[in-house]
Formats: C-alpha cells, sequence, structure tokens
C-alpha cells in the first residue's frame, strides 16, 4: 500500500493494516503504522514528495535522477483527443472569439468554502488591462453553478467577452487552454488543466494554503502571487494582498516571454 501526502492518510494506513496489508510505504502522523515511514520535505512539490515512494520501494532510481536533473518533468500532462480540439475550436467561434486575436483564459471562481476569492472589480480592472493593451479576447470558465457569478463579471466589463462555464468536459477545456494564450487564474481545479497544457499564467494564491502543496514551483510560465502567510483562512478572507498592478506587471512579463500566437500557429502545443 502506498500512502501520498493527502488527507486521512493515519486513517487509511491503519485500515491496511487491520486489512493484513503487507506493504506500507509513504507519510503518515503514525510512523509506527507504516514499514517505511517518509517525512514531508517543504524544499519540493507535492508531485516530487510523492515520488519519493518509488525510491522507498526501491524502485524508480532512475526516473528519479532524471527527474531531478530536468524538474519540468514532473509537471502534469493532458492530452485532448482531435474530437476534443474540433470542439474547442466550435465553441471559441460559436462564443464570438476569433482565433487571430489573442485569448487570455479568466478562472474568477472556486468552491465558496475553499476562501480564495479575489475581487469582482479587480478581475475587471484586468481584464479592461488586457483589452486595451494587447486585444486580448477573455474567455472565462468554470462550472455551470458559477455560471451567474461569472455572468455577474462579465457584465461589468465595456467589451465583449465569451463564457464557456458548464460546457465542456475536462478535456474539451483543457483543449480551449491550449489554443490560448494566457490565463489568469485562482488557485483551483481549472488551473491545473492550464499548467497540465503549458499555458503561461498567473496564479492569485491564498496566505493560508502552503504554495509547495500543488502549486507549479520553479515553473517560468507561472507567476504565484502569494503575499501572505496565515495558519489558516480567516472567515472573511479574501485574498486583498495580491493587488491589481502586480498581477498586471506579471501577465505583462509573461507575454514578452511567451508573446501571443499568430492565426497559422494557433495549434495545441506541448513545449
Amino acid at each position: 500500500m502506498l500512502l501520498t501526502t493527502g488527507n486521512e492518510r493515519s486513517r487509511i494506513t491503519l485500515a491496511a493494516m487491520l486489512a493484513g496489508a503487507p506493504t506500507r510505504v509513504g507519510f503518515t502522523v503514525v510512523p509506527e503504522l507504516a514499514r517505511e515511514h517518509l517525512r514531508f520535505d517543504p524544499r519540493i512539490s507535492q508531485i516530487a514528495n510523492n515520488l519519493r515512494i518509488l525510491e522507498a520501494l526501491g524502485h524508480g532510481t532512475a526516473l528519479l535522477a532524471q527527474l531531478n536533473a530536468n524538474p519540468s518533468l514532473l509537471e502534469p500532462q493532458v492530452f485532448p483527443s482531435a474530437d476534443d480540439v474540433a470542439t474547442a475550436h466550435l465553441l471559441l467561434r460559436e462564443q464570438g472569439i476569433d482565433e487571430s486575436k489573442p485569448i487570455a483564459v479568466f478562472i474568477t471562481q472556486t468552491s465558496p468554502t475553499q476562501r480564495k476569492s479575489w475581487r469582482e472589480d479587480r478581475f475587471r480592472a484586468v481584464a479592461e488591462t488586457l483589452h486595451r493593451d494587447y486585444a486580448m479576447q477573455i474567455v472565462f470558465a468554470g462550472t455551470s453553478a458559477e455560471s451567474p457569478a461569472i455572468e455577474a463579471l462579465r457584465s461589468g466589463l465595456s467589451f465583449p467577452t465569451a463564457s464557456v462555464a458548464g460546457q465542456t468536459s475536462l478535456l474539451e477545456l483543457s483543449a480551449i487552454m491550449g489554443l490560448s494564450d494566457i490565463a489568469l487564474t485562482l488557485d483551483t481545479g481549472p488551473m491545473h488543466l492550464a499548467r497540465a497544457m503549458r499555458l503561461p499564467m498567473v496564479i492569485i494564491a491564498p496566505a493560508w494554503s502552503p504554495a509547495v502543496e500543488w502549486l507549479p514551483l520553479n515553473n517560468p510560465r507561472a507567476r504565484i502571487l502569494k503575499n501572505l502567510d496565515l495558519p489558516t483562512a480567516p472567515a472573511d478572507y479574501v485574498i486583498d494582498e495580491v493587488t491589481v498592478p502586480e498581477v498586471e506587471q506579471n501577465l505583462h512579463d509573461l507575454l514578452k516571454l511567451y508573446p501571443p500566437r499568430t492565426f497559422t500557429q494557433r495549434t495545441l502545443t506541448s513545449s
């Protein structure tokens, strides 16, 4: 049994022991329950920590050496099918998106229990700047349940935008991200799809969530804006410590490093 750094580790370990699982290797707060116990290394990412389990099992030495030599190999990847890509093109076209012009994905909503929100007027301010300075088209992504909040945000903008909230599968949304130029995102599920599609992005991160857990550390395409460290999230917490000028400057820097593509180049790429 392998124990990653996720939740319920000790309970699962105890259940495995009582069930007679002879091999129990990984992370637990009760070391006696595991045959080999690993301690979390805060200097490396969650993914890199979990891959240490391979080494504890006596496997993967060559793989781990390769990963250590090339940290980009630790980044997740997803592979939309040709049908997913065709649907992505269709959705963008139906939403009035011109693929000959720059495209930015905005992920502005998270679960209300996570306390990872950024204020609506700040998203609007950044969207207006991107549209004015780069002729950027904005595509909002999210779930069907998040659509009302997204529509309220869109209604306050001075230019037309698009929304694919609730209209895509995960792979179709991944394809849309692969066809886009940049993203502004909260620390939430779709951010990981953008990460897997190698989409340059600015991440507005909450003060109470350690960056080392799941965020893309040491990735040149990802700018993580986390300006405070809090042990827990206050009940009324909003990420006010991340400012509009800071977000805009990081988006500008990324667009210099990764310029928007032309129409002839707008195909999926894993580079």
